[in-house]
């Protein structure tokens, strides 16, 4: 099994359409929940998506099941979870001047979408209590995305299971472009909430204290390096990806997945949404990156950057 670690904003989406387009299982604990997880199976053009959750009022866990009849070029053409093409939205969308911003509210935690039952926190119990679930569900796959829960991360049998797993940390060796791109992750009303202030907008942030908005490109390094930290700590073995130069004709990469999703496709039909490098704002976001970068140190995205950077 092959298992991605990272905590935001680390290259998921983009290992979660890699291996469904080449008709590999993968299992998927949904972001920062504690309540679900999916998984996507493939037998010849048959999908079977799979959610397992438990009702707040209920013992057992629910597994859901739905069939479809899709070939892997028909996966582009169909949004998540569905398909692999990645509707993305961020909350301000300062670098897209508000075309990606967020046409809904976000999900409620909890809540059942369909029924509007609440939902049991599964992974807030000890992980004896969900063995069952976790080997025979859960590591069921070709590769598993997890989310660091304290519960799965402190129990004795999971980490002894990790230890046996090929463990993948990706990261960017282009750190300005994914700073730029967290530029656009930044949030008015998380940064009020959490650092007591009162600005509108990345812009208005940086010119009123540049350390909102290099705090918030903090968070993204130090969380990620925390989870490289957490599998030293345990002795989970593990190897770094560059997501920049990786190459999958290479024998070592070809073991993940043998075909890459058609790069004409990447941006009108699976993933990103791409913004122009040729307006103001991306000028001034850069410009922001560049300067953060500076007074930091920051070198490497990896934990080793810790060893001269100020993150």
């Amino acid at each position: 099994m092959n298992v991605i670690w990272g905590f935001k904003h680390f290259g998921k989406s983009y290992f979660h359409g890699i291996f469904r387009y080449n008709r590999k299982t993968v299992t998927q604990m949904q972001g920062g929940s504690l309540y679900l997880t999916q998984k996507w199976k493939y037998d010849e053009l048959d999908q079977y998506r799979i959610k397992y959750y438990r009702y707040e009022d209920e013992d057992n866990i629910t597994t859901e099941m739905k069939t479809e009849r899709l070939s892997s070029d028909d996966l582009l053409h169909h949004d998540t979870d569905k398909g692999i093409r990645i509707r993305e939205y961020v909350r301000e969308d300062y670098l897209g001047y508000g075309k990606i911003s967020s046409p809904r509210p976000k999900f409620v935690a909890g809540v059942c979408k369909k029924t509007g039952r609440k939902l049991y926190p599964i992974y807030s119990d000890d992980g004896s209590v969900w063995e069952d679930h976790f080997f025979n569900d859960l590591c069921d796959c070709d590769v598993f995305i997890p989310q660091i829960h304290p519960q799965m991360m402190s129990y004795k049998p999971f980490i002894e299971h990790f230890k046996t797993c090929r463990n993948i940390i990706p990261y960017k060796q282009d750190i300005v472009d994914i700073c730029i791109e967290r530029i656009n992750l930044f949030e008015s009303k998380q940064t009020n909430k959490y650092m007591n202030t009162n600005i509108n907008g990345v812009i208005d942030a940086y010119n009123t204290d540049k350390e909102l908005v290099f705090s918030h490109l903090d968070f993204y390094v130090t969380k990620n390096r925390n989870v490289e930290q957490l599998l030293i700590d345990l002795n989970i073995p593990y190897e770094h990806l560059n997501l920049d130069t990786h190459n999958y004709k290479t024998n070592n990469y070809k073991t993940l997945c043998e075909n890459q999703i058609p790069k004409h496709t990447t941006a009108d039909h699976y993933g990103r949404h791409v913004v122009s490098k040729r307006s103001e704002r991306y000028d001034f976001a850069r410009r922001i990156v560049e300067e953060y970068i500076q007074t930091r140190g920051l070198t490497d995205l990896r934990l080793s950057g810790r060893l001269h950077d100020k993150i």
